[in-house]
This record gives C-alpha cells, sequence and structure tokens, in this order.
C-alpha cells in the first residue's frame, strides 16, 4: 500500500481512476468500514485504485487546541487497519491552520480534483469540509458535478437505534465497556506502544509485568484489570491479563500505568514494540492492604482471564 503524507507528494499522480473516501476515521469502526469498503468496491469496478484521505492530527486538535479528544487509532495503526480492509492508498493530509481556512470549494479543487483526480468520491452523510465546516455532502456533490468526480453520502451505520461513532466507542473505551466497543469497533480496541522498564515489582510478586508506554494522547481504557491479548512484533498472539492503574497499594504519584501479565509467555519483551487487544474487563481497581492480598487477587485473575480465553 502507497501511503502519502503531505500533497506535494501526491502531484504527479497521472490519469488512474481513483475511488476516494474522505474523513478522519478515527477508530476504523464498522461505519467506516462500511465507506471505505465501498470505495474499495468501487475502484475495483473502474479498474482503479481505492484511495482513502484522511487527516493529521486529528481536526479537533488543531480546532480545539484546549480540549482535544482523545485518538482511538493514531496514524500508523489507521495506515494498517487500512491496508487490511484492502484499500491500496492512504493520504494523511497534515492539518494545520492553513488547511482548515481553504473554503469548500477550493478544498475540493486542491485535494480532490486537481491532486487526486477522483472519480468517485465517498463521504458518510454527516461529512463536513472547507472553513468552519461549512461544506456538506450536497455541496460536494455539486463541486463534483463542476470538476469532473461523483459523489455517493452513505447514511451512518446505526446500532440500538443510535449512531456508530468515534465519540460514542472513545466513551465506551473510557467507561471500561470494552466489548461492547469491540463490537462496534467491529474488533478489539488496541493499544500499539513500547515495552519499557518498570520497577519490577511483578518479577518479585512472582507474576513479572511488560509495562506498556502508549503514544500521547490516545484514549485510555478505564481504571482497572482486563482480559487482553499481546501481539508481538513476529506476529505471534498471546494470552494476558492488563492492569490500567495507579497502582494505589504501592504509589502515591496517580500516574497511570499499564502493565500486561502474559500467562504463558517466557522470555524479555523489552524495547519492542507491542499490540495490546482489549477482549474483556474483569473488575475495577483496588487498594489492597499487603503484597499477599494482592498477589491472591492477582491469581484470581488470571484463573478467569483463562476461563475466559477457553470460551472464546
Amino acid at each position: 500500500m502507497r501511503v502519502y503524507r503531505s500533497l506535494e507528494e501526491i502531484a504527479d499522480l497521472g490519469s488512474t481512476p481513483r475511488a476516494v473516501a474522505i474523513g478522519v476515521f478515527d477508530g476504523v469502526h464498522v461505519g467506516h468500514q462500511a465507506i471505505i469498503g465501498m470505495a474499495v468496491e468501487a475502484a475495483a469496478a473502474m479498474g482503479g485504485v481505492s484511495t482513502v484521505v484522511t487527516f493529521e492530527p486529528h481536526p479537533e486538535a488543531v480546532l480545539h487546541k484546549k480540549h482535544p479528544p482523545p485518538t482511538i487509532t493514531p496514524l500508523e495503526l489507521k495506515i494498517d487497519l487500512l491496508e487490511r480492509i484492502g484499500v491500496q492508498e492512504v493520504v494523511a493530509v497534515p492539518f494545520d491552520e492553513e488547511f482548515a481556512s481553504l473554503g469548500a470549494e477550493e478544498f475540493c479543487r486542491r485535494l480532490l480534483s486537481l491532486r487526486l483526480g477522483a472519480r468517485q468520491v465517498l463521504v458518510g452523510d454527516n461529512f463536513r469540509f472547507g472553513r468552519g465546516g461549512a461544506g456538506t455532502p450536497a455541496d460536494l456533490l455539486a463541486f463534483g458535478q463542476e470538476q469532473g468526480f461523483a459523489v455517493k453520502a452513505i447514511s451512518l451505520v446505526q446500532d440500538d437505534g443510535l449512531a456508530v461513532s468515534s465519540t460514542r466507542i472513545r466513551s465506551l473505551i473510557e467507561r471500561g465497556e470494552l466489548e461492547e466497543a469491540s463490537r462496534l469497533l467491529g474488533r478489539p480496541h488496541v493499544l500499539v506502544g513500547r515495552v519499557v522498564p518498570g520497577a519490577g515489582r511483578g518479577r518479585k510478586l512472582g507474576m513479572p509485568t511488560a509495562n506498556i508506554e502508549p503514544p500521547p494522547g490516545v484514549v485510555i481504557p478505564a481504571l482497572g484489570v482486563y482480559v487482553t491479548r499481546v501481539r508481538l512484533e513476529r506476529g505471534m498472539a498471546e494470552a494476558s491479563v492488563t492492569s490500567v492503574g495507579t497502582n494505589p497499594t504501592f504509589e502515591c504519584d496517580n500516574v497511570v500505568r499499564i502493565e500486561t501479565f502474559l500467562l504463558d509467555f517466557k522470555g524479555s519483551l523489552y524495547d519492542q514494540t507491542i499490540e495490546l487487544e482489549f477482549l474483556s474487563r474483569l473488575r475495577g481497581q483496588r487498594t489492597f492492604p499487603d503484597p499477599g492480598s494482592l498477589v491472591a487477587q492477582m491469581e484470581r485473575d488470571v484463573t478467569r482471564a483463562r476461563e475466559y480465553v477457553s470460551r472464546s
């Protein structure tokens, strides 16, 4: 898959017909997959290329700098997920104040017709674009008729009478409702991070953990203990139990730490970048009176995690 990280990189793409899906696509959830899947099908039908246009950073991080939403899928994870769907090209448009100031018509001309030569453009029916979000799918259709591309606005996927949205999924993750979030994502929620040295306390307690440092600004599940699965750099998948918490039994700094104990893995993971998939929440965070009580609870958590994995 080809990835372009600036408009200048896509200046000379020639006359290849393109079906283009446009959106932030944070989460690449089942609603996003419906739009993107149609772009993949349209590209195949016209003998062209399926292209996803997304934005980096999340536009809200520029438009609302004081309170940007945490990200569900950082760019590299998003690119990986899009490739799995069958997308052939990703254009990650740098979203800054200059780009945000473009009028709706100039947005279409500069990005879709001049740079990409789009033949078909697919968006969600809530898509907004151009300065102040003034452009609507109806405007996009009008510009497409002038500039030579067809437009299809796709109704949002509904679940229990509510639209599937990144905002809804983000809230579920923050509340620890990971099974519900996974259903709307169409896969488990994933944190990608590097394994870094920790205090070594888990090893002393007989349950060595990998301490994961996620990228800044990502959404973190509610404090608690989870059944998880670790995907290692070499492609192996290992069942694990993960604590997202402040270690109140030992610490008083209120720093949230993500520590995962792999149930059947031996070896060191230091400096590896791993994917941590959240499957189900076992319990909330608790403070224990002594290390022995904590170890006993950890053993119960591991037993419940093994039971969950054996059922799934």
